[in-house]
């Protein structure tokens, strides 16, 4: 069993697992899975945080803000472990994302693939429960 203690570590095992494996910016691995599904990962001494970009919020109805936002809410008791969140690096562009984190001390191979295809199924939920909303 290998030990997943770096990113590097993480990077090498999920390219031998078929994710093409990138660097962004302040360290940030870009995943891409096998249909194209780039997943974010931020990894720390304590901690490997995961992201999918679903959408803009400008690119939703914005007078079903309310519903929308009560909706994704409630789906998060659904989808666990993942769960929505909004990114609001740039205010002019806040972002609906899916987010989960595993920690990392004695991280185990089956644990980051587990957690990886949970948040990949979990996209598929977030897509089908955003698409009502989405402008026409």
């Amino acid at each position: 069993m290998l030990q997943l203690k770096t990113k590097d570590d993480i990077g090498a095992f999920l390219e031998e697992h078929g994710y093409k494996v990138s660097v962004q910016e302040e360290g940030v691995l870009v995943l891409e899975d096998e249909d194209g599904l780039n997943i974010f990962a931020a990894a720390d001494e304590t901690q490997l945080e995961f992201m999918v970009n679903l959408c803009s919020v400008n690119d939703l109805d914005t007078s079903r803000l309310a519903e929308i936002y009560e909706r994704i809410l409630d789906q998060n008791t659904e989808i666990l472990p993942s769960c929505f969140g909004i990114d609001s690096d740039d205010p002019s562009d806040k972002r609906i994302v899916l987010v989960d984190s595993i920690a990392t001390a004695n991280l185990d191979e089956n644990e980051l693939l587990l957690s990886l295809d949970a948040l990949t199924v979990n996209v598929v939920t977030a897509h089908d429960l955003l698409q009502p909303y989405f402008k026409k």
